[in-house]
């Protein structure tokens, strides 16, 4: 679990047939998600998929952010949507493929975990949401997509692939989004699915800087292996305990919306 060193000084290249193939193949993913989306507006007027699509690609411009904090680097080759930090000895040249990416890493995982909180979850549930997160983020950065990019100089916890474990706890944005949104509907019923635009991105943000910033802090300064490592685990401890609170809200009984009917008094949930 000590910090590792990645080399800094040779950023590098992928093929033009894999830049091309992670552009395809994902951005298949997208447009599949995009149609479902469309498909589920028409069969029942509902606009929350294409809301969380919207909210989904929102998180794009922010990412580069925690890529630069966090050093993480695309490799040579990709194709490249934009460029950020363009000052930075490492600028971010974001490629297409993490857009639409995000477009299932934030977009559908933020659905999914609303419709469970919504319909009622159990503690024993919730811990399987978070496990299920925390599996999926690791398989995708791991061993899915870390071909086209890496994580450069000393990272903790960097075991069994070039993936820092670290920032698994720093990606439970999308769960606490899903939770916040619950709330909302909880008050406001369905007028509140186009918060689902913003709650995405901002609960995307607000976590990696909320559990992340010891990390952060740690590994661009001059500290040591020591430190670092300490400071993932604090990482790790912020996320725990950030979930135990939502957890314990999202498992509460539910407020419940009462409509007054001419023949009684009938109870809905909202």
């Amino acid at each position: 679990m000590f910090a590792q060193q990645s080399d800094i000084t040779t950023v590098p290249t992928i093929t033009s047939a894999h830049a091309w193939t992670f552009f395809v193949v994902f951005g298949s993913f997208a447009a599949i998600i995009l149609l479902a989306g469309l498909i589920e507006l028409i069969r029942t007027r509902s606009a929350l998929p294409l809301y969380c699509l919207l909210g989904s690609v929102l998180c794009n411009p922010v990412e580069p952010i925690w890529d630069a904090l966090g050093k993480l680097r695309f490799h040579k080759g990709n194709i490249v949507a934009w460029t950020q930090f363009r000052d930075l000895p490492v600028p971010i040249e974001y490629p297409w493929w993490a857009l639409f990416v995000y477009t299932f890493f934030t977009g559908v995982t933020f659905y999914v975990f609303f419709q469970i909180f919504r319909r009622g979850t159990t503690w024993k549930l919730f811990w399987w949401c978070v496990a299920g997160q925390a599996v999926m983020n690791f398989v995708l950065e791991g061993y899915i997509i870390t071909s086209a990019y890496d994580y450069y100089g000393e990272q903790p916890w960097r075991i069994g692939s070039d993936f820092p474990l670290w920032w698994v706890f720093a990606n439970f944005g999308e769960l606490l989004g899903g939770a916040l949104l619950v709330l909302a509907v909880r008050q406001f019923g369905r007028r509140a699915y186009p918060l689902a635009i913003i709650l995405i991105p901002a609960s995307f943000a607000g976590w990696e800087l909320w559990a992340g910033w010891p990390v952060y802090a740690a590994i661009n300064s001059d500290a040591g292996a020591v430190v670092q490592n300490l400071a993932a685990v604090v990482t790790a401890a912020l996320a725990l305990g950030t979930l135990y609170v939502v957890g314990r809200g999202v498992t509460a009984t539910p407020r419940v919306a009462r409509t007054e009917l001419s023949a009684g008094t009938a109870t809905s949930e909202v």
